[in-house]
C-alpha cells in the first residue's frame, strides 16, 4: 500500500462554520452572565464572541437559519448530535425541563433579539423553571421572526395571558373576625364540601337523600366535627336525587339538616359545557390564590355567593371531585399544588368526556385543553413559584404540563390512542406519547400496527397547516431514534415523506425542522446499517439538488453517509454476504466509494479478500470505474497512484493508455506505488502493462517490476525480458537488471527462452566461461524449470556449485491466499550478521537478523524514513559485500530493506554466504507475505 493512500479519507467537517463554536460559546456566555451579570466586561466580550459567530453561521446557513434543539440529553445543532460534555448535558437538560424542543435563529435576528434571550436564561434558574415564560415575555409568545421558541406539549402554557384576576376583583377584606374561618375552609376537602353545601343551602340547591359527611347537630349526622352520618334535607329548587349522599352541613343549634343527595340522581343534568368548565376552573383558581394568602381576609358570603352562582352541574361535579380526593386522601391539605392537580383533573375528564362522545376530535381537544390552561395559569404561578424553590435547591420537578399531558393521553382508551394516532391529526400527538404507545405495541408482538402509526405520523409532514408540519417534524426529530427500533420500511417512508415536503417547502423556519428531522432519521439509518432506509435518503437528496443545490451541499456532510463509507465497506467484507441495500448505498456515492475501494484494495493481505473488494467495485458499475480513470488522469501523483491497483481490474485498456503518461516525468514514490498497486491487484494483464512501460520506469524500481512481471507468469511479456537481458534494450542499465530479468523468464515457464538461457549457461571464451558466474547460474536455475533433462545433463561439467543452485528464485504459489508470494527463501540467521547503512543522513552501525536475495530485516536504533535510499554493506572476507536498498518499513528498533542495485560478484557473494548459513540449520522464518513488504 502506498503510504500516500490515506490521503483519500473525506475529513469530517462541520456543515455551518462557526456554529459548535456558537453553542460552546453561548453556554460560556451562559454561566458569565448569572456569576457577573451581562454588563461585567467578561460577559461582554464572550456576548461579542457569541454574537459574532452567530451571525456567521446564520449567513452560512442561508434562508434555512440554525436549529438548536434538545433531544433526551443530547443536545443537538441542525439535527446532529453534538459532543456530550457535561456542559451540552446540562443545556440539553434545562431545554427539556423547561418543555423547550428547539430555538430557531434566522437571518432576522438582531442583537438586542439575542440579548433579551441572553437575560431570558440568565434569570432563570439552573433547571429550566420558568424559562418558557421569561422567553415569551422577552421575546413575544413564541418568538419574533428572527428568534422562535419551538415547545413540545399537548397543552400549550401561555404565560402572556393577562386577563385580570377575578378574585382579586372580588376579595373583599372586611371581616377580620371570620378571616381564620375563611382560610379553614381550604384546609381539607371535606370542609370545602361543607363551604359548598352552606352555599347550596343558603340560595336554593337541589334536595336528596344519602349518605353524608356533617358537621353541627342536624339529620345530616351528630357531632361537633366532621363525621360520616345519615341524613336527608330538603330545601328549595326543583329536583331530587337518591343514591350515595356526599356531605351534610349542619345548620342551627337542633335544626334541620340541610344534606347533599347521592348523585346518581345527577345523571338528569346535562353534560357540562365549555363555559361552565372554564367557569368552575376560575373559581378554583380564586380558591388557591386565597389559600396562598395567607392575610387574606374574606367575606364567607362573597365565597357563597361565588360557589352558588356555578351552575348546579358545575357544582355536581366539583362535589364529586373534591369527595373523590376526601376518600383518597382524608387528611390531605388543599394548598395550591392540591388546588392545581384537582383542576387538572377536572380538565382532563372533561376533555375525555367530550372526546368520547364525539363532540371534539383531538386538534380541537388540543385546543380545548390550552383554553383551559389560561383559567388555570393563577394556580400554576404559585406553584411555580416553590417549584423555582426546589429547582434552585437542585430538585428536578416535573412540569404540571408535563403531567396533564401525561394524564390526558393515559385516560384515552386503547381504541381512542389508536385511532387517533392513525388519523391526520396524529400530530397532535406529544412525540412521547406517540413513542410509549408504540413501544407498548413493540412490547405486546405488535410490529406491524407499531409501524403502521410511525408512518401515519411521518405522513403529517405533508399536512397543509403549516402548525401541523412544524410539530410533525419536531416530532420525528424526537422520534428518530423508535423508527429504527421498530422497522426500517418504516424508517425509509418516513425519509421518504420528508424528502418529499422539502422539495415543496417554502417557510425557512419549516425548512430548517424538516431538515434537522431529515438529518437525525438519516443519521439513525447509517447507525443501524439500515441500508434501503439510506438509498432513500440519499435519493431525496438527489431529487432535492436540482431543485436547491446549495440547501443539498449543507446537508450531505451532516447526514454523513460518505465518511462512513470506509466503515460500511469494512463491515460489509467481513459478512457472509453483503447487507441487502449495501450495493444500492454505493451506487449512490459511486465516486466515494471508489476511492474508499482503492484504498482498501491495496491493504488487501489475501486473494480472497482482494476479490471480494474487486467485486463489490464491479458492482458499484461504470460510474466507479470512470471516476478512477479521473483521478489517474487529471489528479496529484499520490492520489492518482492509488487507483492504479483497483482501475486495473475495472478497466484494464484504459490503464494501458493512461499509465504511461502518468509514469513519464513522475517521481520515483509515484513509480514504486504504482508497481505495488498492480502487484496487490493481481490483475491477469499487469505483465504486459509492466512491460510495456519497463523504459519509463525509475532504475530503482525496475528490480520490483522485473520480478512481478515473472511472478504474474504472462507469457506474452517473455520477448520483453529476452530483450533486456540480452542488453538490447536499457542499455545503460546494470547487468543486476540482466539477471533479474533471466530470473523472470524461468518463472514465467517461456520456452521461447530456452535456447538463450542455454547459450547464457555454455557459451566460453578462450579463458573460462563467457558469462558472469551469476549470470550463468540464474540461466541455470530458469532452465532447470523450462529444460529439466538438457540441465541436468549438463550440470556436471558446467562447473556450478549445486548447493548454490539450490538457493533458486521460488515461484508462486496460486493454492497460497497471498496476494503477494515470496520471491526468495528468507534465512534467520543463526547469529546477527553486522552491517554498516550509509545514507544522506549519515552512518549507522546494525545488524542484519533475516536475509536473503531480496532484502531482510536490520535491528538497532535506526532512524531512517521509509523511502530512504541507502548503501548497506556487510563484511564478508577481505571485502565487503556493497548494495544499494530502499527501507521499505519501519518498526520498533527494526527497519526491513529491498535490495534494487548491487555488483554481479557482490551478489555471488552474497548467495554463498546465504548457502553457507543456510548449511548451519537455521529454521526458514514462517510462510507469508515479503517483510520487505
Amino acid at each position: 500500500m502506498s503510504p500516500l493512500s490515506s490521503e483519500l479519507t473525506v475529513p469530517s467537517e462541520p456543515a455551518i462554520p462557526n456554529a459548535r463554536a456558537f453553542v460552546r460559546s453561548l453556554n460560556v456566555l451562559l454561566k458569565f452572565a448569572r456569576l457577573y451579570g451581562l454588563e461585567h466586561t467578561r460577559s461582554a466580550n464572550q456576548f461579542d464572541s457569541a454574537w459574532s459567530e452567530l451571525t456567521e453561521a446564520v449567513k452560512a446557513a442561508g434562508e434555512s437559519g440554525l436549529l438548536l434543539g434538545a433531544s433526551g440529553s443530547q443536545l443537538l445543532l441542525d439535527g446532529v448530535p453534538l459532543e456530550s460534555t457535561p456542559a451540552e448535558r446540562g443545556f440539553a437538560d434545562m431545554l427539556n425541563t423547561a418543555g423547550v424542543a428547539s430555538i430557531w435563529f434566522g437571518r432576522a435576528a438582531t442583537r438586542d433579539e439575542f440579548a433579551l434571550l441572553v437575560r431570558a436564561f440568565m434569570e432563570t434558574g439552573p433547571k429550566g423553571a420558568g424559562l418558557v415564560e421569561r422567553l415569551d415575555a422577552s421575546l413575544g409568545p413564541g418568538g419574533t421572526a428572527g428568534i422562535r421558541l419551538n415547545e413540545i406539549r399537548f397543552v400549550a402554557e401561555d404565560a402572556g395571558f393577562s386577563e385580570a384576576r377575578v378574585a382579586a376583583q372580588l376579595t373583599v377584606k372586611t371581616l377580620g373576625a371570620d378571616a381564620a374561618l375563611v382560610q379553614d375552609w381550604f384546609s381539607s376537602p371535606e370542609k370545602m364540601i361543607q363551604l359548598i353545601a352552606a352555599a347550596e343551602g343558603s340560595h336554593g340547591g337541589g334536595s336528596g337523600a344519602g349518605t353524608g359527611i356533617g358537621s353541627g347537630t342536624g339529620a345530616g349526622g351528630t357531632g361537633g366535627g366532621p363525621q360520616a352520618g345519615t341524613g336527608s334535607g330538603t330545601g328549595g329548587g326543583s329536583g331530587f336525587g337518591t343514591g350515595t349522599g356526599l356531605a351534610g352541613a349542619g345548620t342551627g343549634t337542633g335544626g334541620s339538616g340541610t344534606g347533599m343527595g347521592g348523585f346518581g340522581g345527577s345523571a338528569e343534568l346535562p353534560p357540562l359545557n365549555e363555559a361552565e368548565m372554564h367557569s368552575l376552573l376560575r373559581l378554583l383558581a380564586q380558591f388557591g390564590e386565597a389559600a396562598h394568602d395567607k392575610s387574606s381576609q374574606l367575606d364567607a358570603g362573597a365565597w357563597q355567593q361565588k360557589l352558588a352562582a356555578l351552575p348546579q352541574n358545575a357544582q355536581v361535579s366539583l362535589r364529586q371531585a373534591l369527595a373523590g380526593v376526601a376518600a383518597k386522601s382524608p387528611s390531605v391539605k388543599m394548598d395550591e399544588a392540591m388546588l392545581l392537580r384537582l383542576a387538572e383533573d377536572l380538565a382532563i375528564r372533561f376533555a375525555i368526556e367530550r372526546y368520547q362522545r364525539g363532540e371534539v376530535k383531538v386538534n380541537a381537544v388540543r385546543q380545548m385543553l390550552d383554553r383551559m390552561g389560561h383559567e388555570l395559569e393563577t394556580l400554576r404561578k404559585l406553584l411555580k413559584a416553590r417549584e423555582e424553590k426546589l429547582a434552585g435547591a437542585g430538585v428536578t420537578v416535573e412540569s404540571h404540563a408535563d403531567i396533564l399531558d401525561r394524564q390526558f393521553w393515559a385516560a384515552v382508551p386503547e381504541s381512542g390512542k389508536r385511532q387517533v394516532l392513525m388519523s391526520p391529526e396524529a400530530w397532535c400527538i406529544p412525540p412521547r406519547n406517540v413513542q410509549s404507545y408504540v413501544e407498548e405495541l413493540l412490547g405486546r408482538g405488535e410490529s406491524e400496527a407499531a409501524g403502521d402509526i410511525l408512518l401515519q405520523y411521518a405522513a403529517c409532514v405533508r399536512n397543509k397547516d403549516a402548525e401541523a408540519r412544524k410539530k410533525a417534524a419536531i416530532g420525528l426529530g424526537q422520534l428518530a431514534e423508535l423508527y429504527s427500533k421498530a422497522a426500517s420500511q418504516r424508517l425509509q417512508d418516513a425519509l421518504v415523506q420528508i424528502g418529499q415536503q422539502m422539495a415543496e417547502e417554502k417557510d425557512p423556519e419549516l425548512q430548517t425542522l424538516l431538515s434537522a428531522a431529515f438529518v437525525r432519521l438519516s443519521q439513525e439509518s447509517a447507525s443501524r446499517r439500515y441500508y434501503r432506509a439510506m438509498q432513500q435518503s440519499l435519493d431525496s437528496l438527489a431529487d432535492l439538488e436540482e431543485a436547491r443545490p446549495s440547501w443539498v451541499q449543507s446537508l450531505r456532510p451532516r447526514i454523513g453517509v460518505e465518511n462512513r463509507v470506509p466503515e460500511f465497506i469494512e463491515e460489509a467484507l467481513g459478512a457472509e454476504a453483503l447487507p441487502e441495500g449495501f450495493v444500492g448505498v454505493l451506487m449512490r456515492v459511486p465516486q466515494v466509494a471508489a476511492e474508499h475501494l482503492a484504498v482498501r484494495l491495496a491493504r488487501s493481505g489475501r486473494k480472497t479478500e482482494r476479490e471480494n473488494v474487486v467485486e463489490l467495485a464491479k458492482q458499484v458499475g461504470p460510474p466507479c470505474a470512470r471516476h478512477l480513470k479521473e483521478i489517474l488522469k487529471n489528479d496529484p501523483p499520490a492520489r492518482a497512484a492509488s487507483v492504479v491497483g483497483l482501475l486495473s481490474r475495472m478497466d484494464a485498456v484504459a490503464l494501458e493508455e493512461l499509465l504511461p503518461a502518468r509514469l513519464e516525468g513522475a517521481h520515483r514514490s509515484f513509480h514504486d506505488a504504482a508497481v505495488r498497486q498492480l502487484s496487490i491487484a493481481g490483475a491477469p494483464e499487469r505483465g504486459r502493462l509492466l512491460a510495456d512501460s519497463l523504459e519509463l520506469f525509475d532504475p530503482m524500481i525496475l528490480p520490483l517490476a522485473i520480478d512481478e512481471i515473472g511472478m504474474c507468469g504472462d507469457a506474452s511479456a517473455a520477448t520483453k525480458l529476452l530483450r533486456l537481458a540480452n542488453g538490447e534494450i536499457l542499455p545503460q542499465s546494470s547487468d543486476y537488471l540482466r539477471v533479474k530479468a533471466i530470473e523472470a523468464l524461468g518463472r514465467m515457464r517461456a520456452p521461447a527462452a530456452a535456447g538463450h538461457l542455454r547459450n547464457f549457461v555454455e557459451a566460453r571464451k578462450t579463458f573460462g566461461w563467457a558469462y558472469p558466474e551469476e549470470v550463468r547460474t540464474a540461466a541455470a536455475q530458469a532452465l532447470m524449470k523450462l529444460d529439466p533433462a538438457w540441465m541436468q545433463a549438463f550440470l556436471l561439467k558446467s562447473g556450478l556449485d549445486e548447493e548454490v543452485m539450490e538457493l533458486a528464485p521460488l515461484d508462486p504459489i496460486p493454492e497460497r491466499d497471498f496476494v503477494r508470494y515470496r520471491r526468495y527463501r528468507r534465512i534467520r540467521l543463526p547469529r546477527h550478521v553486522p552491517a554498516v547503512i550509509t545514507s544522506a543522513r549519515g552512518k549507522h552501525s546494525s545488524a542484519i537478523s533475516v536475509l536473503s536475495l531480496e532484502g531482510g530485516l536490520l535491528s538497532g536504533d535506526l532512524q531512517l524514513p521509509v523511502g530512504t535510499e541507502a548503501t548497506l554493506k556487510i563484511p564478508a572476507g577481505l571485502r565487503s559485500i556493497s548494495m544499494q536498498a530502499v527501507v521499505r518499513f519501519v518498526r520498533s528498533q527494526q527497519a526491513g530493506f529491498e535490495m534494487v542495485g548491487m555488483a554481479l560478484e557482490d551478489r555471488a557473494k552474497l548467495r554463498r554466504l546465504l548457502v553457507s548459513l543456510g548449511r548451519q540449520g537455521a529454521p526458514p522464518p514462517p510462510a507469508g507475505p515479503l517483510a520487505a513488504d
